[in-house]
């Protein structure tokens, strides 16, 4: 019986100190990303008020991205208080051993990673779709138009439609038509690719036909450079800068449709499989931390615990975003791209465990 009642108290401590740790975290990101919002308060209907509702509807995509950060120092930080006030000293004079007291962590990350998986696929990508419509509506003055099926634009006499937005704003399958000031049909311009290039647009494979008082006109270019495309900030909320921020299905989707038109879809299966094997990244974050509390970091202060958890942290975050661009470059499948670091770092876990027996 009273093993039962350790492992809900291990559970509240845990899961409390996580949530405490997630809203301290998203404090911080709010904050420095109001700061970047405030420079393009003005532009288009882009007001102080736009910034906040954005920001608000973006709240649950940040929580999910941080969850693991905060499930490893809310980890450290609750066994790090067990372990100040003698208490696990306590549990292992019960013959509780440490395994017992890591399963009891893990069987509250599991509660965790069911939040997070229903914040994740639930809530955050339809609020996220939400924020970025609004913020691209808004800096656009309400000409931009966001639908499953590319991007609408209008600019002045110009409606622009883009296909398909790569990351670095590499733009597939753009096509404008020009009209007069009557709303008559001037000229239809068909791109494959769109690239920035300093202050202008370079062009590619591209055909278009411009209608003449009296004839039209069929032309064709290997490359075109134009001064004036996108507008750099509607682009840059307009794209996918965080595909894992999409739902598993709307993932899916979109490597079908990149597969389809024969192109790289590379990025969005890294970002496929990061969903799926996030909840794993949370339990082996919280495994992680538990053996660093009984050995290394029993005796030392809260601060520097927290020290620590972000540098693991930051470890991980590091490695994995340094096997990603490996993957990419030596077409390596992307699920071992994504598995790999998770499966180095639960061994240092194991390893780490062992030694604190």
């Amino acid at each position: 019986m009273h093993i039962k009642i350790v492992d809900q108290y291990i559970a509240k401590l845990i899961i409390g100190t996580v949530l405490v740790v997630a809203l301290a975290l998203l404090g911080f990101d709010l904050f420095f990303n109001l700061v970047h919002e405030l420079s393009v308060i003005g532009k288009g209907k882009y007001t102080l008020g736009t910034a906040f509702h954005y920001l608000a509807l973006t709240i649950p995509s940040r929580i999910y991205i941080m969850f693991p950060w905060s499930a490893l120092i809310g980890t450290l930080i609750g066994l790090g208080a067990l372990a100040s006030h003698s208490e696990l000293v306590i549990m292992r004079v019960s013959a509780i051993s440490v395994a017992r007291i890591t399963w009891a962590v893990l069987k509250a990350a599991i509660l965790l990673m069911v939040v997070a998986v229903l914040l994740g696929e639930g809530i955050a990508p339809t609020t996220e779709r939400l924020a970025q419509n609004k913020r691209t509506l808004a800096l656009s003055g309400g000409q931009t138009i966001n639908t499953a099926y590319g991007l609408w634009i209008r600019q002045g006499e110009e409606f622009i439609h883009v296909q398909t937005v790569q990351f670095k704003g590499e733009l597939y399958g753009v096509t404008r038509y020009r009209f007069t000031a009557d709303q008559k049909l001037q000229e239809t311009l068909y791109a494959q690719t769109a690239v920035k290039q300093g202050k202008q647009w370079q062009l590619k494979n591209v055909r278009g036909t411009t209608f003449l008082s009296d004839k039209t006109e069929v032309f064709e270019q290997k490359e075109m450079l134009v001064s004036h495309l996108l507008e750099a900030e509607i682009l840059e909320t307009a794209m996918v800068k965080h595909p894992e921020r999409l739902s598993i299905p709307a993932l899916w989707r979109v490597i079908r449709h990149q597969t389809k038109n024969e192109l790289s879809a590379q990025n969005y299966e890294l970002a496929l499989w990061t969903k799926i094997l996030q909840p794993f990244v949370i339990l082996m974050m919280v495994f992680l931390a538990a053996p660093f509390v009984f050995g290394p970091l029993r005796t030392v202060s809260m601060g520097f615990r927290i020290v620590v958890g972000i540098l693991v942290a930051f470890s991980f975050h590091t490695i994995n975003n340094l096997f990603a661009p490996l993957a990419v470059v030596y077409q390596l499948p992307a699920i071992w791209a994504v598995l790999s670091p998770i499966i180095v770092f639960s061994g240092v876990g194991v390893w780490l465990l062992k030694r604190a027996k």
